[in-house]
């Protein structure tokens, strides 16, 4: 596990956040006030509230009262606000913001959570002391990400990567089964039809995601939605997905290339979700406009990059989890044809959330891309 870098010194690793603004912080960044920590500037603020809080005359006499049994008295003070710093201050984690802090690590000091800290013998390591010391031979991430970026918080994901590669196949066999029994009934409208097996699909996937994740803080944020470089995000997202769909659009040809004589399979993959169908309205087309457009970039962003990724690139590093992450995002899209050009698209959208560590980037690319592909043979259709 690599935990997050100083922001001031990106080539400081951090030990905690600061408790008012959130920057990450390195041991030489911290100023500690009352048990916490904060940044220097936010240091300056506390202090200088706690001076004038402190210079400001009471309003009430000052009447001391000396209780004739300080032990009884004890836990009243402790509850009231005194007492040991435990008993008012809670930590959190250097990993997770957000989350609590239950110790701190044996080998370098940081905060670490429950989901984060490791068992040895009555010591407590993080994930990155536990692998360095009694790992040596594992493949750790390096210290740096794209264009020398510092690490964003998904490499430190606590969550395990076989339990989500397990469940994959299940919303798709759930799915396949509804398209069966829908097959050999009557016919329904494509939209109603979209939308049964989507919410089907996307519910399981968003259901399995949260609990998983739920156990380590708040599963938003963990997953990447949050909204921090939240204007950039868009912006970003916008230039990967232009760059997406080219790239998809160019793989196309080679695959066509390379998998010509499978047209029997791409056949059987195209008519795997297929249904007895009427004819398709205005109405169907608006249905099946937003789930792709809209419903399908949010929901697989967070299933692929938000929860898979993280894992994969904590076990293979960055370009190594993009490239499964993508392949797994294409196959599951049953198409021969567009595995090569969904392959592609999926590393895209992994590298926008390592590179902006916001998942909003890869969620705009993702649906910029669907809508070309979505309206562009709709206009090819009506013009001719």
């Amino acid at each position: 596990m690599q935990r997050p870098f100083c922001e001031a010194h990106p080539q400081n690793a951090a030990m905690a956040r600061c408790v008012s603004c959130g920057k990450y912080l390195c041991p030489s960044c911290i100023v500690e006030v009352m048990a916490r920590a904060y940044c220097s500037d936010c240091a300056g603020h506390v202090i200088q509230q706690r001076s004038a809080a402190s210079q400001e005359p009471s309003s009430q006499p000052f009447s001391p009262q000396v209780p004739q049994n300080p032990e009884a008295a004890a836990p009243a003070t402790a509850a009231a606000g005194g007492g040991p710093v435990a008993a008012r201050v809670v930590a959190s984690c250097a990993f997770h913001p957000g989350v609590r802090a239950i110790t701190r690590c044996s080998k370098c000091g940081s905060l670490i959570c429950a989901g984060c800290q490791r068992l040895v013998g009555n010591q407590r390591f993080c994930g990155a002391c536990y692998q360095s010391t009694f790992a040596p031979g594992a493949r750790l991430p390096k210290p740096a990400g794209l264009i020398g970026k510092a690490l964003p918080s998904p490499a430190a994901a606590p969550w395990k990567l076989w339990p989500g590669l397990a469940f994959l196949p299940v919303p798709f066999i759930l799915s396949g089964t509804m398209t069966y029994m829908m097959r050999n009934g009557e016919e329904v409208s494509a939209g109603a039809a979209q939308f049964l097996l989507s919410l089907l699909l996307y519910s399981c996937m968003l259901f399995f995601a949260f609990l998983t994740v739920s156990r380590y803080g708040p599963a938003l944020e963990e997953m990447g939605l949050h909204r921090k470089n939240l204007a950039p995000s868009f912006g970003v997202g916008i230039l990967g997905g232009t760059m997406a769909y080219w790239m998809a659009s160019a793989a196309a040809f080679l695959s066509f290339a390379l998998f010509q004589n499978l047209g029997s399979v791409e056949k059987w993959l195209q008519g795997f979700y297929d249904v007895n169908v009427k004819d398709v309205t205005g109405t169907d087309l608006l249905i099946v406009g937003l789930i792709i457009i809209v419903a399908a970039p949010i929901c697989e962003e967070i299933f692929f990059r938000g929860y898979l990724y993280p894992p994969m690139r904590k076990h293979f590093g960055v370009w190594g989890a993009a490239l499964l992450n993508g392949f797994l995002f294409s196959a599951v899209h049953f198409s021969v044809f567009g595995l090569i050009g969904r392959t592609l698209a999926g590393i895209v959208f992994c590298l926008l959330y390592e590179y902006n560590d916001n998942l909003w980037s890869p969620i705009t690319a993702h649906a910029l891309n669907n809508f070309v592909a979505f309206f562009l043979p709709l206009v090819y259709l009506t013009t001719r």
